[in-house]
């Protein structure tokens, strides 16, 4: 298991936890939109696991969780190792993913290792190679997980950035392709900082305003009646 970062205590990223959040290197997605491209290249940096479990010890009593973020953390080996020697310290885990590893998620529903997921909904289904450079079989398993996690009694929910190239008839379109999700979260578009230079383009676009966005929640809670803007 490889670890890049450590956000030491945290009020927003594990819904009614004070959680530290740990950041995995890599990922199979290569989103233009992406605000931790700095995880994705061949030298990422690196932080000792033993010193974050010696952190997390020492926190024990003042954290209620941990967050297990990325990049993707389902592709690093070890994950679920660490994700166990993590709960034995009493910690409640959430679990940030594009869904594309449902095997990984699968065992740790089953094996009720962790508390809480967030699952990426990109875009409409067709559109996630152009938005994610990712492969068809990606978007496959990414369906696997989303039925996984409807057929659980896991906290989960769905989060989807609304770029600037995402319509409503795309949104409809999302928000109708799976069940109902517990949590649904539609996200300000933000520019990143880091990009590719031949993305440029797509990120100038302007962002939806708070009160368009609200008006699509409205348009979309027929399909997903517990959704908010975030």
């Amino acid at each position: 298991m490889i670890l890049s970062g450590l956000v030491k205590s945290s009020t927003v990223d594990f819904p009614g936890r004070l959680s530290a959040v740990l950041f995995a290197p890599g990922c199979n997605f290569d989103c233009f939109y992406c605000h931790n491209r700095q995880l994705l290249g061949q030298h990422p940096p690196r932080i000792e696991i033993e010193d974050v479990l010696a952190f997390l010890s020492r926190r024990r009593h003042l954290l209620d969780g941990v967050v297990f973020s990325g990049g993707e953390p389902t592709l690093q080996e070890g994950l679920v190792d660490l994700i166990v020697r993590v709960r034995n310290m009493g910690f409640s885990i959430k679990l940030d993913t594009n869904g594309t590893k449902p095997g990984i998620l699968g065992r740790l529903i089953e094996e009720q290792l962790v508390d809480y997921v967030a699952i990426d909904l990109k875009a409409p289904w067709a559109n996630y190679p152009s938005i994610c450079r990712c492969r068809a079989a990606d978007v496959t398993s990414v369906q696997q997980s989303f039925r996984l996690l409807a057929a659980s009694d896991l906290d989960w929910e769905v989060r989807t950035t609304v770029i600037p190239q995402l319509s409503l008839e795309d949104l409809e379109a999302m928000a109708s392709s799976i069940p109902p999700a517990p949590n649904f979260f539609l996200q300000r578009y933000v520019r990143p900082h880091i990009f590719r230079p031949e993305d440029r383009f797509r990120l100038d676009s302007p962002g939806y305003t708070p009160a368009q966005l609200l008006s699509m929640a409205e348009q979309l809670r027929r399909w997903q009646p517990h959704i908010l803007i975030r």
